[in-house]
């Protein structure tokens, strides 16, 4: 038979038997094994009934025991609870094994810490994001880093390690923008890292950032280290009061290597039309 017994506690327990039976709840055993308490056994299915009627008089309920059926359901629900908590359990271990709680950057190279977290966030890498599974792109841009000359990413136990081995270096980093080296026309801008302020086709002027410091992933700004290299066209025009050789020797001290050169001979020695490329890089190659 199904059915459930307790021990009803209280100063009146004697009370709860004629509460039951007005309740409607038949009785199957009752006894007083000591005073204010008193044994009760029920059917199962009259169980919540019993306790609501019991509990709204403020009886105090104890020692709750299940026979027959009802108990094996109880215990199978139990077991039913504890399956679907393991579960839960391991199905959370597995999502969590596949996701990034946690990046760690070791090796000598773990200063650029900052500067490797903002590359794995411009990939859509971050915390609670999948484990990257393609990391051909995140790996070229850290290597692209100065002085960084092993880069590797490993993904375990929801633990993304990054190792970067950098080369010594007597210079310390800094944190600067490109500048401009020349006032003319930027002819190339390869910018691997930073912000690119210009296009290629302008105008600049000596001093000019080319290239800015940071980097924007939607409305986050974060200061970087530029890698990055201008080249900048100036076209030269300039007379000299000397012959032509010594006037295009002269041109090649103030100017560098020149191209498309033209000398045209004036009353004051010789005038130096010419093309100068001048190249500005930082941390690039």
């Amino acid at each position: 038979m199904n059915a459930v017994g307790f021990t009803v506690e209280s100063l009146s327990a004697g009370r709860a038997l004629e509460k039951l039976r007005r309740g409607g709840v038949d009785l199957l055993y009752a006894a007083m094994p000591r005073k204010n308490a008193l044994e009760v056994r029920i059917r199962a299915k009259d169980a919540e009934k019993a306790f609501a009627i019991l509990q709204s008089s403020c009886y105090n309920i104890k020692n709750v025991t299940y026979y027959g059926w009802a108990r094996q359901k109880r215990r199978l629900i139990r077991a039913a609870g504890l399956l679907l908590g393991t579960f839960v359990f391991f199905a959370a271990m597995i999502w969590c094994n596949g996701r990034v709680l946690r990046v760690d950057v070791v090796g000598n190279g773990a200063y650029l810490g900052q500067e490797v977290r903002a590359i794995l966030a411009e990939e859509g890498v971050g915390r609670f994001s999948p484990m990257p599974s393609h990391t051909g792109s995140i790996t070229a841009k850290i290597l692209s880093l100065p002085r960084v000359e092993f880069c590797s990413l490993k993904g375990a136990g929801g633990i993304l390690t990054v190792e970067i081995r950098c080369s010594n270096g007597a210079e310390p980093l800094r944190s600067e923008p490109l500048l401009s080296p020349a006032a003319g026309t930027v002819t190339e801008l390869v910018v691997l890292r930073g912000t690119p302020l210009v296009e290629v086709g302008a105008h600049t002027h000596v001093g000019d950032p080319l290239v800015g410091n940071y980097t924007v992933t939607g409305e986050t700004r974060r200061e970087c280290l530029v890698v990055a290299k201008a080249t900048v066209r100036v076209d030269v025009k300039r007379e000299y009061a000397l012959s032509e050789e010594e006037a295009l020797a002269q041109a090649f001290l103030d100017f560098g290597e020149l191209e498309e050169i033209h000398t045209e001979k004036t009353q004051l020695g010789c005038r130096v039309e010419a093309v100068s490329y001048r190249v500005a890089a930082l941390n690039f190659g």
